[in-house]
Parts: structure tokens; C-alpha cells; sequence
């Protein structure tokens, strides 16, 4: 496969994973113990570990081992269908070959889900289209595998009053970047994850349909009962929470538009469901895809899985592209150059702390392309579903929330110039990074952890418009007054924070202060003075 160039990033908050399961139906008793297949060139050889059962969807499904060249195993379930790529306009071919079409996937690229007419399951289906007897007109076909998926993550200026915890905006100087640009309507962010909240106050008016590619219904709302499924929540409303309104959080494209799609629960998820997910943000035309999520167990992409993110990449956006971002992980391990994160299409972030120091948790290798601070503070389900029992959190965090702050700041790039493609905007966004202070990059500029630098909208904007931002104001020497920690803490009183939460947004405005201090220090130190 074509690889991105790399950098790696991951992170220790709470990230939402789609992991090895399952798939649609029985395999066969009489059905060999082993069995292969090709994914993008690949020899994959498959284990059958046991009898099919049937899986939370009702679904028969059969446990399987898969096993990776190089030596990696992963496991996974088999279920009735396969994932089948072939020539523009010859899936009615299918049929002659003992294939039943039981629904396109994404037609612009001749992905679609099939089973055996012979009654066979997936696994049985893709090794036979690939032996000696392969249609012409086929280009790929493979089980569709059910992997369990996690979620990456820990868990002018706008009167929204909790924005002086948001000290990672603060740390982006983000209230110069939306001085440029506030995003537009016409900028859609579509937020994979868990489901969304669609009532939250804070939300609500920012959001357009979604999807649920689970049920297979449009109605992303999250499913209560279920661990982790304020996820989603926290990840749209960093993205583009309601701004400028007077209750809760600023988001990071105010005037973007926000569809939530439910593709992670607590069972694995076919990859099939993926591949709806990216098919989705196609047909709407989105202009950033956000996914705080990953296999729960190191695996290759399956090839389909890559085909339909570059299809998202290159042709979405009607014919622009669109910016797929991905959080790097929590694993704190290296990332390899074949997995999700090393998609052509996608940009990798990683996570830092509001020092600007490495996190203990975020993976690194070639593939992480940028980093961002943790947004920490973000929306909620209140109540027992969500972090806290209010409809805010101060405990989100790791690269999930890393992902949706730089998706953010992706969507007001968009808006800043709607005629770039994608792959401008993605270049654009590396190039424009600034050092992190404590990266070692090689002479390509990429550090294994920090990739390219920390993800900087206000040089990405200069870029974009040609123009010379106005500096930030300055108190006397440069550097804010003694008493600006105490009105810091003061304004989130002011604000009608909850007792409860009243300290925690206090040390948030603190450390989003320091930060200041330290970029207005630096920018003295680089005028001389």
C-alpha cells in the first residue's frame, strides 16, 4: 500500500478501539481448520478456533486467529459475508461466480458486501475467489472480519463561561485564530465514535443528521447502559461545541456544523461497518472526519478498510477531499507502518501535556504526523452515562482528545479556504507546525513522538491568507499581571461553575496561563529583548 509519510502519536486518556470479533454467520462444521487469504498483497492464514455463536446482534459467528506475515497474530470472528472490490460496473457479474450482493458498501470504488451462495461463510468465500479459478474482474475480496474497536482517549473571544478551563485552546492561541476565521456552515466535521448526545445544550443546535452504522438507522444517538459511551459527546464537543452563547464550552470550529456517526459498543464490530462510516462522510460531503478510535489489538488495515479512508481523502468533498484524522493511541508502544494510522489518507495525532512534554501514554513511530494538546475539559452526558453528573467533564483526555482539538482546528482551515484539497490542507497543517520543545526530530524534521511539532492554527491560517496576524496583547514587560491567576480563578466563579468543578476549571485557567507566559517569553526571547 501507498504509505503517508510518517510520524507517531498516542495516547494514556480513555480511546475507543474496534477489536477482533466477529461477523453475520455460521461457518461451516465440516469447514477446514485452517484457511488464507490475500488483503492488499498480504498472505493472511486464518485458525478456526472453535464452533460459530451466535454474537449480541444475533448473528452466528466463529472465533478465529489470524496470522500476519512478520509474525503478529490477532484475533477475530467470522460470520455469511465478505468484502468484495471489483471493476467499475461488474458486480452483476457476482452472480455467476456463487456470490449474493447483500448491499453496496462504497460503490465509487467497487467495495461491496456479499455472501456465498453456496452457504459457505466469509472466510470460505474469499479463499475461493482468490484460487485458481479468480474473476477477472475482481480486484480484492476478504472475510468481513468483526474486530473490537476502543476509543483513543482517557478518558475575538467567545462568552462561553467555562472557556477559562480550556487552557489547551489557550495553548493554541486559539482566540487569535478564530480573530481570523470562526469556520462556516458549509464546513462539515463528522464525528466517528460511540454516538453523540443529540440534546446536550451545548451540542444541539450544531448538529446535522448522522448515522448509525451499528443498527443501521440515522439516529446516532449513543445507547445508554454501555461503558465509555460519553466518548462521542466529549469528541463533538471539542470539535464544535455552540460558542459565543453564554452556557458551557467554546468549540474548536465555532461555526462549523457537527454530524455524529455510532460506530463503536462493547462488541466487535465488522469492518464492513467501517467502510459504511467513511461511505457516509462521502455522500455527505464532509470536510474533516474525526476517529478517536482504533483496532484494540495491533493489526495491518484490511485493504478495503484503506481503500475506503483514500477514496474519503482524495474524492469526498465533492471532489476536494476531505480530512480524515485519526488519534494516534494510548498503548504507549511503536506504531507499525502497515497499520490504521499509516494510511496515506489519514493524519496522525498525538497527544501532549499543557507543558508541552511527551505524555506516558501516546504511541510514536513514522506514522504520527502532528500532536495537540488533551483537551481536558469537554461536553457530557449527564448523569451516571457520562464522566460527571453534570453535562461537562474536566476528565477527558489522552489522544481521543487530542484528535477532535486538531479536527477542530482542520475545520477552520477548510473554511479559510474551501477551494485547497485535502491533501494541500494536510501538508499545510505539517508544514506549519511549531517545534515541540522537547522533540529530537531527524533531518526529514519528524520525531518519533512529537511527529512534525504541535498542531499551530494561527501560522496554518498566516499560511492560508496571506496575511500577518496582530500580535497578542501584552501586559508591561510582556507578561501578564500578578493578579491575572486570581481573575483566572475568578471568572470561572463568575461564571457560575459548579462548586464542585470550581477548582478544577481554577488549576485548568492556570495552566492555560503558564502556557502564555512561556510562548510570550519565547517571543521576547526571539525579538531580543
Amino acid at each position: 500500500m501507498r504509505r503517508k509519510r510518517f510520524t507517531t502519536l498516542f495516547s494514556t486518556a480513555p480511546f475507543l478501539f474496534l477489536a477482533a470479533g466477529a461477523s453475520d454467520a455460521l461457518a461451516s462444521p465440516a469447514a477446514a481448520r485452517t484457511a488464507s487469504f490475500l488483503d492488499g498483497g498480504r498472505r493472511v492464514s486464518a485458525e478456526r478456533l472453535g464452533p460459530a455463536a451466535l454474537g449480541a446482534a444475533g448473528a452466528a459467528l466463529a472465533p478465529v486467529r489470524l496470522h500476519y506475515p512478520g509474525g503478529r497474530t490477532v484475533q477475530a470472528s467470522v460470520g455469511a459475508t465478505a468484502i468484495v472490490e471489483v471493476e467499475p460496473g461488474a458486480e452483476g457479474a457476482l452472480a455467476a461466480a456463487g456470490v449474493e450482493v447483500v448491499r453496496p458498501l462504497m460503490p465509487s470504488i467497487g467495495l461491496w458486501l456479499v455472501k456465498d451462495t453456496s452457504g459457505g461463510d466469509g472466510l470460505d468465500l474469499a479463499e475461493r475467489l482468490q484460487g485458481a479459478a479468480r474473476p477477472a474482474f475482481l480486484r480484492e475480496a476478504i472475510p468481513d472480519l468483526h474486530v473490537r474497536l476502543v476509543a483513543r482517549g482517557a478518558p475575538f473571544t467567545p462568552n462561553d463561561p467555562r472557556l477559562p478551563g480550556q487552557w489547551y485552546f489557550d495553548d493554541l492561541r486559539m482566540e487569535e485564530a478564530w480573530g481570523r476565521t470562526r469556520g462556516d456552515a458549509s464546513t462539515s466535521i463528522v464525528v466517528v465514535d460511540t454516538g453523540c448526545d443529540l440534546d446536550h445544550p451545548d451540542l444541539a443546535a450544531k448538529m446535522d443528521p448522522g448515522r448509525d452504522v451499528i443498527d443501521g438507522d440515522d439516529d446516532p444517538t449513543y445507547k445508554p447502559g454501555e461503558d465509555g459511551v460519553s466518548h462521542g459527546t466529549a469528541c463533538a464537543g471539542l470539535v464544535a461545541a455552540d460558542t459565543d452563547n453564554g452556557v458551557g464550552i467554546a468549540g474548536g470550529c465555532p461555526a462549523c456544523r457537527v454530524r455524529c456517526v455510532r460506530l463503536l459498543d462493547e462488541e466487535p464490530r465488522p469492518i464492513s461497518q467501517s467502510v459504511d462510516a467513511f461511505e457516509f462522510a462521502l455522500q455527505v460531503n464532509a470536510s474533516v472526519v474525526s476517529n478517536s478510535w482504533g483496532y484494540a489489538e495491533p493489526m495491518p488495515v484490511p485493504r478495503v478498510v484503506e481503500d475506503a479512508i483514500n477514496q474519503l481523502f482524495d474524492a469526498g468533498r465533492d471532489g476536494k477531499g476531505a480530512l480524515v484524522l485519526f488519534a494516534a493511541g494510548n498503548d504507549d508502544r511503536e506504531i507499525n507502518d502497515d497499520e490504521l494510522q499509516a494510511v496515506r489518507g489519514v493524519l496522525t495525532v498525538g497527544a501532549v501535556n499543557h507543558l508541552e512534554e511527551q505524555t506516558s501514554f501516546t504511541n510514536r513511530g513514522s506514522s504520527i504526523d502532528l500532536v495537540a494538546p488533551t483537551g481536558t475539559l469537554s461536553t457530557d452526558i449527564a448523569g451516571r452515562e457520562g464522566d460527571s453528573p453534570t453535562d461537562y467533564t474536566s476528565l477527558f483526555g489522552g489522544t481521543s482528545s487530542a484528535c477532535p482539538v486538531a479536527a477542530g482546528v482542520a475545520g477552520l482551515l477548510v473554511s479559510a479556504a474551501p477551494e485547497r484539497t485535502a491533501s494541500e490542507l494536510h501538508d499545510i497543517m505539517i508544514r506549519t507546525a511549531r517545534p515541540a520543545p522537547y522533540a529530537v526530530p531527524d533531518e526529514s524534521g519528524h520525531d518519533p513522538i512529537f511527529g512534525h511539532g504541535i498542531i499551530d492554527p494561527v501560522a496554518a491560517l498566516r499560511e492560508l491568507l496571506g496575511d500577518e496576524p496582530p500580535p497578542p496583547p501584552l501586559e508591561g514587560d510582556g507578561e501578564p499581571g500578578p493578579d491575572a491567576a486570581e481573575q483566572a480563578g475568578c471568572a470561572c466563579a463568575a461564571a457560575g461553575a459548579p462548586s464542585g468543578e470550581q477548582r478544577g476549571l481554577t488549576a485548568a485557567a492556570i495552566l492555560g496561563l503558564a502556557a502564555a507566559v512561556r510562548r510570550r517569553r519565547a517571543a521576547r526571547a526571539r525579538r531580543g529583548g
